[in-house]
């Protein structure tokens, strides 16, 4: 039997046993007589109480027996308190553990929903792995189709900057790429440099270089940004590309006050810009030649040793709906033009395969220059001809539009685009791109 069912039963015998004994005490008081009087003056005058008869004895017992019998009543009494509370206390007991299966269960309830939600969340996770396996195989094969069919980009996403297996040798070797850029309000510039895969893969050097230079001697805001390439087998074409580009630099700020006036006069005169941009190509071409004085037969300078086509470009700065440039250069660079998804060219130094041919310092005198205007949205791309021949591929230029059509590319995302895994016929490339917005606050935010 369960503590509840005893509880009941020892309470009931405790009311069986007070009711015994109220009923024994009433029957006593019915059969004691009324006590007799004591003689007072005897009792007093004798100093002592008589000696009590056997009635006064009886009574007295029985007193005594009802002073018990109230004293177990009392008892009895407590002894039902503590029951009752005992009672009580088991009832709510039994209360509590009747429901605490169901809070049990409720807790078991909401980890059954967690679980099945973990199993969602790990099967959405597995789904999310396979499809990024299959990704990557898909990537793996067209990878080996484009090197076994020459090569096209490799889908809407450029791959890493490729690791050099082999350092450049040769004491005129420079770095395997190099990148720059700059946010000038709503012209956005980047430009990159890397070694074609043929000179990684033979060990050779980068024959190739770019320059951006803020031109403070001109009165009105101008940009300067040109791309030298050296001849695929000078020995010092890679230091001569570099000199050639800095050096441009400093012609361009030595007679910067006069450029500037035939640059943005209404009636500025092309003739005397072409005579202002030779003579500063021919200081540029002494430059060149300081890196081989004393290697060439009797002492001369090497001018096959440090042959390097040179396109520059000159673009006006600050906010505008058509923007002001004059290109210029010698040899078989180009400068392209990239307005509503459709690639264009803009100008090329040589027009002939003779002209194209050219290269500095020997051909200083042969410069070309032209003007030019671009809009809102439009990209100029002043490049290299390996990657101009790139530009011109259907495939392959339909891919770089779809990628920097109005952009405003992180550094390492536009040297990943221009050394995105593609077969070429040249072999370094090196462009410097501008976007021009127009105005500052059309400019779109930079890429995270």
């Amino acid at each position: 039997m369960t503590s509840t069912t005893w509880l009941i039963i020892l309470l009931g015998l405790s009311l069986a046993g007070n009711a015994a004994l109220a009923l024994r005490l009433a029957r006593t008081d019915r059969a004691v007589p009324p006590p007799a009087s004591v003689p007072t003056a005897l009792a007093q005058s004798s100093g002592r109480g008589p000696e009590l008869g056997p009635s006064e004895a009886r009574l007295e017992s029985v007193r005594r027996e009802v002073t018990a019998a109230h004293e177990l009543l009392r008892g009895r009494d407590l002894e039902l308190s503590r029951v009752r509370a005992l009672l009580k206390e088991t009832q709510e007991k039994s209360a509590t553990a009747a429901m605490q299966p169901a809070g049990l269960q409720q807790e078991l309830h909401v980890a059954r929903q967690r679980l099945r939600t973990l199993e969602g969340e790990v099967r959405g996770l597995a789904r999310e792995r396979d499809d990024a396996r299959s990704d990557a195989d898909g990537l793996k094969r067209r990878l080996a189709e484009a090197e076994a069919e020459g090569g096209t980009p490799l889908g809407p996403n450029a791959l890493s900057p490729a690791i050099p297996r082999r350092l450049p040798l040769g004491r005129d070797a420079t770095s395997d790429s190099s990148v720059d850029g700059a946010d000038l309000g709503p012209l956005v510039v980047r430009a990159a440099s890397v070694r074609g895969d043929r000179a990684r893969r033979e060990g050779e050097h980068r024959r190739e270089a770019f320059l951006l230079r803020f031109v403070e001697e001109m009165r009105t805001p101008t940009l300067l940004s040109a791309v030298a390439a050296g001849v695929p087998h000078g020995r010092w074409s890679q230091s001569a590309a570099d000199r050639a580009c800095r050096n441009l630099a400093a012609q361009v700020a030595r007679y910067g006050d006069a450029l500037g006036h035939q640059l943005y006069r209404p009636a500025g005169s092309d003739g005397d810009l072409t005579a202002l941009l030779r003579t500063a190509l021919q200081g540029v071409a002494h430059s060149m030649r300081l890196v081989t004085r004393g290697e060439g037969p009797g002492g001369e300078p090497d001018d096959a040793a440090i042959g390097v086509a040179l396109t520059g470009l000159l673009s006006r700065l600050g906010d505008s709906r058509q923007r002001e440039h004059v290109a210029f250069g010698i040899g078989d660079g180009a400068l392209m033009m990239l307005r509503d998804g459709v690639w264009t060219s803009a100008f090329t130094p040589g027009g002939t395969a003779a002209e194209r041919g050219l290269r500095m310092p020997a051909a200083a005198q042969r410069v070309r220059c032209a003007r030019l205007t671009t809009r809102p949205g439009d990209l100029l791309a002043l490049c290299s001809s390996s990657l101009a021949d790139l530009l011109v591929r259907p495939e392959a230029g339909d891919w770089f539009a779809g990628r920097w059509a109005g952009r405003r590319p992180r550094l390492t995302s536009f040297l990943s685009e221009v050394d995105v895994p593609v077969r070429s016929p040249g072999g370094d490339r090196t462009v410097v791109c501008l976007w021009d917005f127009g105005d500052a606050r059309e400019t779109p935010p930079a890429e995270s």
